[in-house]
């Protein structure tokens, strides 16, 4: 069985969730202010394609996401360990990436493992380590070839155009 250990940790997770949404979301909309909230100043990034500090990872992603039709990274599993002592917690995060460029479809399984620390009451991203699992290609068929979801006319955009902007800016 799992338990919590006390509230400080229910509250460090939940404050490490948001640094991880952060990642995702900043990613996806190509807002480099939201993506680079993910992480503390000095983290350091290893992907292969690029090992390094987080920033210019980040300005490199946006960018090429830019050239690309759609993008969505989304969260399906995620493993803490938290010690709120010592303000640092590791974890293990599933992701399921997919892409839509040049006639085809990508997706991409991998996880992140990453360590986190708090600092001045702030849990970010200080190392991601992201691990390759499998992928698949395929021919991009157009968005709707059957017209299954012709009445979802609230489309999403990969910048601060996007929906959400307006109504999690609203008062």
């Amino acid at each position: 069985m799992t338990k919590i250990a006390n509230i400080d940790t229910l509250l460090a997770e939940q404050a490490i969730r948001q640094a991880v949404t952060a990642y995702s979301r900043g990613c996806d909309r190509c807002d480099l202010e939201i993506f680079k909230s993910a992480f503390h100043n000095d983290a350091e990034v290893k992907y292969g394609t690029y090992d390094g500090h987080y920033e210019k990872f980040c300005e490199d992603i946006v960018e090429g996401n830019l050239t690309l039709q759609d993008t969505s990274h989304t969260i399906i599993n995620e493993h803490y360990t938290i010690d709120t002592a010592s303000n640092k917690a590791s974890g293990e995060i599933y992701v399921l990436a997919f892409w839509a460029v040049g006639g085809h479809n990508y997706t991409c399984s991998g996880r992140y493992i990453d360590k986190y620390e708090s600092r001045n009451a702030d849990w970010r991203i200080t190392f991601r380590q992201y691990v390759y699992d499998w992928s698949r290609t395929t021919e991009y068929c157009g968005d709707d070839p059957n017209k299954l979801f012709e009445g979802l006319i609230y489309r999403g955009t990969q910048n601060k155009n996007d929906l959400s902007y307006k109504i999690l800016n609203e008062k």
